[in-house]
Formats: C-alpha cells, structure tokens, sequence
C-alpha cells in the first residue's frame, strides 16, 4: 500500500473508533485534571493524571520494530503514541534497559521487567505474577460497594467497574492497583534526593502493562527513583512497597545494564 493509501486508511480506521461511553468520560475528566480546568470532573482523583485512551491506540501494522524481546516493540502496545515510532525504534535498537527488581507479599510477586527513558518520558513495564510465574487474574474484589458497572463483557473483566457512593456525585473507577496515599497515586517518581517530580502519571492497570511518567516538555533529571506503595492488586490486600533506581544516561545506552 503507498504511504498515501496507508494515512487514509489509518485515518478512516482512527474515525471510525467507538469509545465506550464511560471510558470516554473517564478520559475525558482525567484529560480536564491534568490541565487544572476548574470544571467539576465527577471523577474522586486529587492529582493530576495523564489522561490516553486505551481503547483508541492505533496499531500501525509493521513488523519493523519486533525484531527482539522487548515488550516496547511489540506492536500492541501503543497507548495513542506514547508508545510511538521512537520508542519501538529505539527498543529495536537496543535502547531500553532491561531489569529485574521484584517486590512480592501475599504469594503475589510485583515485577518491573524493562525501563524507557528519554528526556521528558519514562516507561516502564512490569508483570504481576503469581508465585509460578503466571499472570495474576484480572479480577477485583467488589464487596460492599454500591456496583454502576462491572467492567465485564460476556462474564469476562476487560475494565475497571465503577461505584456511587453515597451522597457524592458522579462515581468513582476501582483501580486494579490500590494505594494508601493521600493523592491516590500508587507510583510516583523522585530525584535522587527524594522530592517527588511533577510528572503526569498514568498506568494500564491490569496485570501486565505499562506505568508512564511523562512531564510538559521539562526534562528529568539523569538519576531518579520510582516509588512504590501498593496495598491492593485486584481483590488482594497486602503491602508491595519498593524503590527502584531508574538512571537516564544508563537507559540512553545500548547495552547498558
């Protein structure tokens, strides 16, 4: 097909999306969060979140990037450029950093699997795995909460479900990873000297994904920290904390360790 045909088709593909109702509210409000809009977003979040839709990615049908075993150049993953051209050449070519930092409580073992980091944009994908090394289940624990949606289609989970609570209006989306931070961010990441970096945070929420970190254009400093405080996968409560060293000049490197 000539690279005409291609962006037509691409552009009739990406029209014709449908986005589901309340995923498009959610990114919606999330989306008004991160710009600090004074509307009402209906949606309980205190920090800013970097609002992408998943459901939206555009997968471009190449094969050029799968060259090898990173999870980043594996045409799936996306998340509406995000995950773009750059980053599937650039794992193509050897410019992530794989790594193996693991943090496991109640049999269920959180793994950070593989790091992206370029100037304004941090990536990092990890596994929940059970103690054999499977996924953990996409499930959650809904118990005593006041059900909008289950996130099911065809009893199977394939998003977050959403509940009311009482006297609050809109509702609110349980989150697969839950967190006893105030500002109900599970991740986060810091200088080397411990000041919390403002970034927009957003992660896949399922049991093998992405977590990004990405700024206004500012770059990041060469030495970071992701901070980890986890107190609930799906419907399992526990504690995952951690604290993973991420180094900038490292992860601009082939063949760094």
């Amino acid at each position: 097909m000539s690279k005409p045909n291609l962006n037509e088709a691409l552009t009739k593909y990406v029209e014709e999306i449908q986005i589901p109702n309340e995923l498009d509210q959610r990114i919606r409000q999330n989306f008004k969060q991160f710009h600090a809009q004074k509307e009402n977003t209906q949606m309980k979040f205190k920090k800013k979140i970097l609002a992408f839709s998943i459901a939206a990615a555009v997968l471009i049908p190449t094969g050029a990037y799968a060259l090898n075993n990173s999870y980043f150049s594996q045409n799936k993953e996306n998340l509406n450029e995000l995950v773009n051209d750059q980053v599937k050449q650039a794992a193509a070519d050897g410019l992530t950093v794989p790594i193996d930092y693991k943090i496991t409580d109640q049999g269920i073992t959180f793994h950070f699997k593989e790091v992206y980091v370029v100037d304004s944009k941090v990536l990092v994908h990890y596994q929940v795995e059970k103690s054999d090394g499977t996924l953990v289940p996409y499930e959650f624990d809904t118990q005593g909460l006041t059900m909008r949606t289950d996130g099911k289609e065809n009893g199977k989970q394939t998003t977050s479900p959403t509940y009311n609570v009482p006297g609050q209006e809109g509702f609110n989306v349980l989150n697969f990873f839950g967190t006893a931070n105030a500002d109900n961010l599970p991740f986060y990441l810091t200088d080397s000297k411990g000041n919390k970096l403002n970034t927009g945070i957003a992660d896949q929420g399922k049991p093998e994904g992405l977590i990004a970190f990405v700024t206004d254009g500012k770059k990041l400093p060469q030495e970071m920290v992701l901070q980890v405080n986890v107190n609930r996968i799906g419907g399992t409560k526990g504690s995952w904390k951690g604290q993973l060293p991420i180094n900038q000049p490292k992860a601009s490197t082939p063949g760094a360790k």
